[in-house]
This record gives C-alpha cells, sequence and structure tokens, in this order.
C-alpha cells in the first residue's frame, strides 16, 4: 500500500477520536445546561411562589385590618342607635348600619377566599421545594459524573489530536493539504474504503478503472464525486 494512504488511514482513526470526543464533550456540556436551565426553572417557581405568598398575606392583613375597622364602626352605630330619638334618626342610623353589615359581609369572603388561595400556594410552595431539593440532589450527582466524562474525553481527544498533528508532517507535500482540507469539513471524513466500486463516503459507484487503480499500491486516488481519497483494502 501506498506509504501516504497508510499514514492517511492511521491519520483518519486519529481524527475520528477526535471528532467523536468532541461530540461527545458537546452532548454532555449540553446535558449539564439542561440541569442547570432546569434547576433554574425550580428556583425560579419557588421563588414566584413565595412572593405570591408574600403578598397574598400582606393581602390578608388589610382585609382583617378593615373588617376590625368595620366591626368598629358597626359597635358604634348600634349604640348610637340606642341612643336615637325620633324615627328620622333611627332610620339614617339603620340604613348605615346595613351598609356596614354588608360591606363586613363581603370582606368575610373576601377573607375565606384569601385564606383559601393561600393554603393553596403554601401547598404548592411546599410541592416546588420538594422538587427542587430533588432537582438539585440529581443534578448535583449528574452534573459532577458528565463533568468527569468531559475531562476523560478531553484528555483522549487532546492525545488523538496531538497524533494527528505530529504525523501530517509525514504526509507528502502532495497530499497533505487536500486531506487537511477534508477533515476540516463535512463529517471529516478524508478518506475512505471503496466497497467493490461505491465509495463508502458518499455512497456513490466510482468508475471500475478508478476502482482498480485504488487497488494498486503505488496510487493515490480520489473519489470523482466526494473527492474523498479512496483505497481498497
Amino acid at each position: 500500500m501506498n506509504s501516504d494512504i497508510a499514514r492517511m488511514i492511521e491519520l483518519q482513526r486519529y481524527w475520528d477520536t477526535v471528532l467523536r470526543c468532541r461530540e461527545d464533550i458537546e452532548k454532555s456540556a449540553n446535558s449539564i445546561s439542561f440541569w442547570k436551565k432546569r434547576l433554574r426553572e425550580n428556583q425560579d417557581s419557588v421563588l414566584a411562589l413565595q412572593e405570591a405568598i408574600k403578598l397574598a398575606k400582606s393581602s390578608l392583613r388589610q382585609k382583617e385590618v378593615d373588617l376590625a375597622s368595620v366591626e368598629e364602626k358597626i359597635a358604634k352605630l348600634e349604640t348610637r342607635r340606642n341612643a336615637v330619638k325620633n324615627e328620622r334618626e333611627d332610620a339614617a342610623v339603620a340604613s348605615e348600619l346595613a351598609a356596614a353589615s354588608a360591606e363586613r359581609g363581603g370582606l368575610e369572603e373576601e377573607i375565606l377566599l384569601l385564606m383559601d388561595d393561600l393554603e393553596a400556594k403554601n401547598a404548592s410552595l411546599a410541592e416546588a421545594e420538594k422538587e427542587t431539593a430533588g432537582a438539585l440532589e440529581q443534578s448535583g450527582a449528574d452534573i459532577a459524573m458528565l463533568e468527569e466524562r468531559m475531562e476523560r474525553f478531553r484528555v483522549q481527544m487532546d492525545e488523538n489530536r496531538a497524533r494527528f498533528d505530529e504525523g501530517l508532517a509525514s504526509l507528502s507535500a502532495v497530499v497533505r493539504p487536500k486531506f487537511q482540507k477534508l477533515t476540516g469539513t463535512g463529517n471529516g471524513k478524508a478518506i475512505v474504503r471503496i466497497d467493490g466500486e461505491t465509495c463508502e463516503g458518499c455512497r456513490v459507484r466510482v468508475p471500475v478503472h478508478l476502482a482498480g487503480d485504488a487497488s494498486k499500491a503505488d496510487r493515490v486516488m480520489s473519489c470523482s464525486n466526494c473527492g474523498r481519497f479512496i483505497y481498497n483494502g
């Protein structure tokens, strides 16, 4: 086999490993991003519920203050009614009492609704905090595992990249530029086998004479369709 072909086959193995490692590192990084995003979303949900509960409590306190004020007003009106001296004044006080009682009823209804809403929000908060704690525990373990995996593949990628870069110098000046260009484009395949008369890079049949020449030990041939170096072996 032509020495350039043999060397390119070896370099292609190094480069394939570099690309596989790079892909795995990218997938692991995406998984880490997913976990961090999910954790942020859970934490944001907890914060939003905590703020909603804070506002609901504030609103409930204000309604309770308003209710106390109305009840005080009703008590004064009832005291005043006991001291009225004529029907006209009694009717006026009765009208004020009716309005105040209606206001009290409305406030009591609003307070009950707020209490129900606050109870529901507290239940949602407890569930969100539980989910966040679980996500934090799970994401911590998964992120640590993924980071360890990324480091392992970085080491492997760097080792194979160093071998690839070092080996490029052994290629002849005739094939080196094209080989480098092909490894840097598409799927990184610069040299592929031919299966019978079919290029394994593009799955297109090459001319018979080209397939025959690719089998000769002293030839460096390229696919007439995709331009990759081809070999028969």
